[in-house]
């Protein structure tokens, strides 16, 4: 049995102005009797350092929202109110409350905890529509997400056989494909363009600690990143493989985006890959309508990992309209189904990408029907950057994240993961299952609103609903 993955946290707080849900704003009428100093355990309301006769500005950064000092207070001064910033950020995926737990776990590692249990709805769109089902909270979770029990978190990518030959004596004759194993279902997908070269250097270096991989435009690979190519997934294109050769012969996995000649010509592109090295090839295809179409054709020819990839809100994309588009629980569960029906699911690994914002979306894209996940925009929000929805996608990258050590940054990457890690333990634990990969597609450990709905409630308004139509 292989050694416990663990990631190490370390404490890394960002000195940036970032968004909280709460402002503290000390009024006019302090008389700076310094009451609120001892009321506070958290250390929010200090003296000034120039002048202690005067209290300094409050400390949101460190607040509990406990409203102690609020209501200790004898002049009524000090006041909390909602932060303008963490009423505009966001939208109607990308909520204010998402950025406020990826900069809390990025910072310390931590796994998120209220001490107010869950106060969000009841369901909604997409994976806060399905729930976990833990029936089996046994041994593993009672000892802790490091007890004693071996959790598994590790996943297989490549092609794998639809069945095994063996001779007359018991010899194996059926040629093992290559694949290579990751110790956590999580990749990093390409980050923005625009993105300052400290901080790709620390995403790099970030996959590479996490013995994970992060895929890249093979022209953006400089020299000072290209040693850890091991991690690294170059991004080329069919016309660039003898321009990038020194890539391919280094690197363990190569990326193609998907055309439509690529239907046909995959075997030999894949044939001339293999003739340089014996890195796998992965296919990323946009999550059309349909995806699982073109899923279903490349797996019959050949491929080895197809990534599908949603829009940043995990909805398809070339769509109609919003209101017709899948969201990713459905576009997965849809390429799964697909795959099943056809008998050839385990022979393909299936990445997907795009709305994956918290913890929880890993293991509820993996009970769908994915292998792994890729994340892209949650490491970035954990370095302070802003996203805007509306009206159309803008992102805001903090003043002075280019100055910020590459130490710093690949630690609030790692601490990311860690936190997120951790919270994959617990809901393993929790379901009982103790490998990553016996969650693809694992249905039977997963709760979907539109199912119970249906069960509980369609006998009743069955007959409302089609006179409605």
């Amino acid at each position: 049995m292989p050694k416990k993955y663990h990631i190490h946290p370390k404490v890394m707080p960002l000195n940036l102005d970032y968004v909280y849900k709460f402002r503290i704003e000390r009024g006019e009428n302090c008389i700076n009797c310094g009451r609120c100093t001892k009321v506070c355990i958290y250390e929010a309301h200090k003296r000034g350092k120039g002048d202690p006769r005067k209290m300094a500005d409050p400390n949101t950064v460190v607040c509990r929202n406990c409203f102690r000092c609020i209501q200790e207070c004898p002049r009524g001064a000090l006041e909390k109110s909602l932060d303008k910033d963490f009423l505009n950020i966001g939208g109607s995926y990308w909520k204010s409350d998402i950025f406020i737990t990826l900069w809390k776990q990025a910072e310390d590692g931590k796994v998120p905890v209220t001490g107010a249990g869950y106060r969000g709805p009841f369901t909604g769109p997409g994976f806060d529509s399905m729930w976990t089902d833990m029936s089996e909270i046994v041994r593993p979770t009672r000892d802790g997400i490091h007890g004693r029990e071996y959790i598994s978190t590790s996943v297989e990518l490549g092609r794998k056989l639809n069945h095994l030959t063996f001779d007359e004596c018991g010899k194996l004759l059926s040629k093992i494909h290559d694949t290579v194993d990751i110790p956590i279902p999580i990749i990093f997908d390409i980050p923005p363009e625009n993105l300052s070269p400290n901080v790709k250097l620390a995403q790099v270096r970030a996959a590479a600690e996490l013995n994970t991989f992060i895929v890249l435009p093979a022209t953006e690979i400089a020299a000072d990143i290209k040693k850890y190519i091991k991690n690294i997934i170059p991004l080329i294109s069919a016309k660039e493989i003898d321009q990038h050769q020194g890539l391919i012969k280094s690197a363990r996995i190569v990326a193609f985006e998907y055309a439509e000649e690529m239907l046909s010509a995959f075997p030999a592109l894949k044939e001339k890959i293999k003739k340089i090295s014996n890195a796998l090839t992965i296919i990323r295809v946009p999550a059309t309508k349909s995806v699982e179409t073109i899923v279903s054709q490349l797996a019959h020819n050949g491929a080895e990992i197809i990534h599908v990839v949603a829009d940043y809100r995990g909805m398809e994309v070339n769509g109609s309209g919003n209101e017709n588009n899948r969201l990713g629980k459905d576009i997965i569960r849809a390429v799964h189904l697909k795959l099943v029906e056809e008998r050839i699911r385990d022979e393909v690994t299936i990445i997907f990408s795009g709305g994956i914002a918290m913890a929880e979306h890993v293991p509820k894209s993996m009970l769908c029907g994915a292998d792994l996940t890729a994340i892209d925009l949650p490491l970035l929000i954990a370095l302070g950057v802003r996203l805007y929805e509306s009206p159309e996608k803008i992102i805001v990258f903090p003043e002075g994240l280019e100055n910020i050590p590459v130490r710093t940054v690949r630690q609030r990457m790692i601490n990311l993961m860690s936190a997120w890690h951790s919270q994959l333990l617990e809901v393993m634990g929790a379901m009982g299952i103790r490998e990553a990969r016996r969650l693809r597609g694992e249905t039977g450990r997963a709760i979907f609103f539109e199912e119970i709905d249906n069960e509980t409630f369609g006998k009743i308004f069955k007959k409302r609903e089609s006179a409605n139509v």
